[in-house]
């Protein structure tokens, strides 16, 4: 069996591959953030809540 040398790859078949591992990535990343919507946004408004001291009482 011939060892196979780096400039004998195909690069083409690379970036192809390349893509498509970035292209999970991305579609990974996008449904973290949209499960985490739920728990972000009342974090955010408790944030700007506390911030600004916002209380119940009249």
């Amino acid at each position: 069996m011939k060892k196979q040398r780096f400039w004998n790859v195909d690069l083409l078949e690379l970036f192809k591959l390349w893509l498509s591992d970035l292209s999970t990535f991305l579609m990974t990343l996008v449904m973290f953030l949209g499960l985490s919507l739920p728990v972000v946004i009342p974090a955010l408004i408790m944030w700007y809540l506390m911030s600004t001291n916002w209380s119940i009482s009249p």
